[in-house]
């Protein structure tokens, strides 16, 4: 993690499955062990097939440290891969990255809760190749106390990833920062480089201020598709009330974009027409609706048996 935290990672295995030992090294600084119990109060509540598990957490007695267990995930991190590509993912390698991205998005956002720090040091792989996000030390629930309200001037978050309104306040934010934070990152997968690349965070916020928005992706990257070059600018817009609302608006975006892409296939209208019902474009569409609502609605009774 960057800034004040300082992590120690130690391999083990717990009832046959490899997982982490995430230890806080010990500080004066009390607000650092309540960021790290804060990272896993919520991943040991909120668990999804694109989010990281963390099965324990505490203070060990005999040494003092705080300590989290969680899975081990072999496939490294989106930073190794972007720093390991000059010129930008394959198009549909970053559009399956996003795709599970913005599932992760979808729960936490379901569950009342900002990330605060989307990016590539983030997302994490398994051996298989599925990114999971990962740290929420300093993420925060729209409802309920923000653990950094006491820290008020302090800056939370990335300034290369973060969006305007977070730089100015980090306590107020909504999903929407994510998800320009969740589109700088898309960009710098397409492009190879961060939007506001050579920018200091001030210069991007001035700019942002001003109305000023990212250049189009394509400039850098041609054969980025249309519709593709659009959800990126539209996740980046400066204004938040003009970007997606909802990290489900974004998700049902990318799910249109993969399904296009094979439509315009070789054979493609050929090939759809012999697909049986449960491969059908319209049924996939409804089915991802039905999905989101489902979800919802069992997270509402959740909250409510748990709140009775």
């Amino acid at each position: 993690m960057d800034g004040d935290w300082r992590e120690m990672l130690v391999p083990g295995s717990l009832f046959g499955n490899l997982h982490i030992v995430k230890l806080l090294a010990p500080s004066d600084d009390q607000s650092f062990a309540e960021r790290f119990l804060h990272e896993a109060d919520f991943a040991t509540r909120a668990r999804h097939p694109n989010l990281v598990e963390v099965w324990d957490a505490g203070r060990d007695a005999a040494t003092g440290l705080f300590y989290h267990v969680m899975e081990y995930l072999p496939g490294g991190s989106l930073r190794d891969i972007v720093s390991a590509s000059k010129n930008g993912l394959p198009v549909e390698r970053a559009v399956s990255i996003a795709r599970d991205v913005a599932h992760a998005l979808v729960h936490i956002e379901r569950n009342g809760m900002v990330h605060r720090d989307i990016k590539p040091d983030n997302v994490l792989f398994t051996a298989d190749g599925v990114a999971k996000l990962a740290d929420f030390g300093i993420s925060r629930f729209e409802q309920g106390e923000d653990v950094h309200a006491t820290r008020a001037a302090a800056v939370i978050g990335t300034p290369a990833y973060m969006a305007p309104e977070q730089m100015i306040d980090s306590h107020e934010v909504d999903i929407r920062a994510d998800i320009y934070s969740f589109g700088v990152m898309l960009y710098e997968l397409l492009a190879g480089r961060r939007p506001n690349a050579g920018e200091n965070a001030m210069n991007t916020l001035a700019k942002a201020i001003e109305g000023f928005s990212f250049a189009d992706v394509r400039e850098l990257r041609p054969d980025v598709p249309s519709a593709l070059a659009e959800l990126v600018s539209d996740m980046t817009l400066p204004d938040p009330d003009d970007r997606p609302r909802s990290a489900a608006l974004v998700l049902m975006r990318i799910v249109q974009l993969v399904d296009t892409s094979e439509d315009d296939a070789p054979g493609a209208a050929a090939d759809q027409a012999k697909l049986p019902w449960y491969r059908d474009r319209g049924v996939l569409y409804a089915a991802t609706a039905m999905a989101l609502a489902l979800e919802a609605l069992v997270l509402a009774v959740f909250r409510a048996v748990r709140g009775g």
